[in-house]
């Protein structure tokens, strides 16, 4: 079966406005005065972005807390602020009801607690959430909205043309991002496990609690892991390079810079102090006023618990991603260039990568060639979703370990 990429056809007579370009984050982003714009200072570069504080938090309530992916604190947030008053709703992202697209993912409008709940959990799956911009543009109120960086750049494009619609944006969740996959990634997983879609209730890209993994609960009431449940990361990187998007591999953000809160996994293992007790915890980086107003109406309601995070101990882990992301955009816009096709410019002058971010992406390439055939991506992740990943994601995870615990950090613009 080839390897398919979700994408959004333009239909209908064009009126020549030019808005879809002027909002467009895929050919022109220009990211330092985004940021100077968004922060009131000038762009300094750093890695993660502008920060002005960074925090471990995780959700008060624990039914909250453990129904989401690493501490449910961006589900607590929404629903602290529809609770409030401050949004009527938020664009979210839930997995696809329709039993031909498990699978897959959508954009809803959540506006009652129940259904933020419920797109509560990551997904990794190309998902056209902003399409229900549309829907915000009819309805009186003010949303929040979480979204992946990439969206988050179209968003930040869109206050310059339709400032009316961006008016009604109350806040802006981003979420560290890596790369996402096509919905082909997770249906050849389902028939590598000999596992029928007739018989799948509902698919979970991380269930199964911390750090989770991939399960398909049937039907019939079953839980089933695709994998073993330790080894999550690894299968889950190694699906990346086998199903992630070109489009993704020309992203320079990797922690959604222009987010007014930005959210990832705390991996508690990677530190030998204090924060190593604090498992099933979101890292939250805090870029703006806004966001960081209502991080503190929403510790002070009880709503969530915030821990400091000092600038030092930001996660090495995270850095690591932000470079190795805008290293292998680099290389690929390098190549892109040299066959004279269009990369995206988001005015900054990307570090020239050396010998050992060349070396490092040498398995990029590999996987380039490999996915390519159906043949050879089934019996990868057969390996990937048998007991023999086991052992290659423990020597995965030590080297990692020693990497973060020893590695200095990180982001020089942090208060």
């Amino acid at each position: 079966m080839p390897l398919r990429l979700i994408s959004k056809i333009l239909s209908g007579r064009c009126k020549s406005c030019g808005f879809c370009v002027e909002c467009c984050p895929g050919a022109d982003v220009n990211l330092p005065n985004l940021a100077q714009e968004l922060s009131g200072k000038e762009d300094e570069r750093s890695p993660l972005g502008h920060i002005e504080s960074a925090y471990v938090a995780h959700a008060a309530d624990s039914e909250t807390r453990w129904a989401g992916t690493s501490g449910g604190l961006i589900t607590a947030l929404l629903l602290f602020l529809l609770s409030v008053g401050q949004i009527d709703g938020a664009i979210v992202v839930e997995a696809d009801p329709d039993p031909n697209r498990l699978h897959l993912t959508r954009g809803v409008l959540a506006t009652s607690p129940a259904e933020i709940c419920n797109a509560a959990k990551s997904k990794y799956c190309v998902t056209p959430s902003m399409a229900v911009l549309r829907e915000i543009r009819t309805r009186k109120g003010r949303f929040a909205i979480t979204a992946l960086p990439c969206q988050i750049h179209g968003l930040r494009k869109l206050a310059h043309v339709d400032p009316k619609l961006f008016e009604k944006i109350a806040v802006i969740f981003g979420l560290c991002c890596s790369c996402t996959m096509s919905g082909d990634a997770w249906q050849e997983a389902l028939q590598t496990k000999g596992i029928r879609r007739e018989d799948v209730a509902r698919f979970e890209f991380r269930g199964g609690g911390w750090p989770g993994g991939m399960f398909v609960r049937k039907k019939e009431g079953t839980a089933l892991p695709l994998h073993p449940g330790e080894a999550y990361g690894t299968v889950v990187n190694v699906m990346f390079r086998l199903f992630g998007t070109e489009r993704c591999r020309l992203c320079i953000d990797g922690t959604s810079e222009l987010a007014d809160l930005s959210f990832g996994d705390f991996w508690a293992f990677d530190y030998a102090d204090e924060f190593s007790k604090m498992e099933h915890c979101t890292q939250v980086l805090q870029r703006t006023t806004k966001g960081m107003d209502i991080l503190r109406a929403a510790e002070q309601a009880g709503a969530v618990v915030l821990h400091p995070l000092p600038a030092e101990k930001i996660s090495a882990r995270t850095l690591a991603m932000v470079r190795g992301k805008r290293s292998r955009a680099a290389i690929q816009m390098a190549k892109r260039h040299k066959r004279g096709l269009p990369n995206p410019d988001y005015h900054v002058a990307l570090k020239e990568p050396v010998l050992k971010d060349r070396l490092k992406h040498l398995p990029i390439e590999l996987f380039d060639l490999l996915r390519k055939s159906s043949t050879l991506r089934s019996g990868i992740l057969k390996v990937l979703l048998s007991p023999l990943i086991t052992p290659l994601h423990k020597l995965r995870m030590r080297f990692l370990v020693r990497v973060s615990q020893s590695s200095p950090n990180t982001s020089k613009n942090v208060r």
